[in-house]
């Protein structure tokens, strides 16, 4: 008759807990690893959206792509769920060329005046939560947006 023995009679019964406990590591590794890898490229698309709504509020008109205080807020507004950004705007002028002239009295000889565009930049430094061999713990996330004015 048989009981409710274990059938592994051969001394091996640790042999599963120890190859457990070699990989348990590697796997929190990779698990945490890939973690911080989703974070930054949910910062990463955030931050490209910011500076996308930023330089979109600058465009609306030429009187809106010189507040660059409001240009910015847009921006910081939008990235939010991040923490906290640094945002920057400019207003250029350019030729079809591609030649940048002044936007007030600048002329593009004889294609009349210049195209108005708007540059929004928002930055963000990314801390990872692992700090995995030969990846750097901090690095920044950028991104520069450029929209021609309507």
């Amino acid at each position: 008759m048989q009981t409710l023995r274990s059938k592994n009679r051969d001394g091996n019964t640790g042999g599963a807990v120890l190859e457990f406990a070699v990989l348990l590591p590697a796997l929190a590794l990779i698990l945490f690893g890939a973690g911080d890898f989703g974070r930054a490229f949910y910062h990463a698309v955030t931050v490209s959206n910011a500076a996308e709504t930023g330089a979109f509020y600058g465009s609306q008109n030429v009187v809106l792509s010189g507040h660059y205080d409001e240009i910015t807020q847009a921006a910081r507004d939008d990235a939010k769920d991040v923490g906290t950004v640094s945002a920057g705007a400019n207003r250029f002028c350019s030729c079809p060329g591609g030649a940048v002239v002044g936007c007030i009295n600048g002329t593009c000889g004889g294609y009349g005046a210049p195209r108005v565009y708007v540059r929004c930049q928002v930055q963000k430094t990314f801390d990872t939560l692992v700090n995995l061999p030969g990846m750097p713990d901090l690095f920044p996330v950028r991104r520069d947006v450029y929209m021609r004015v309507q």
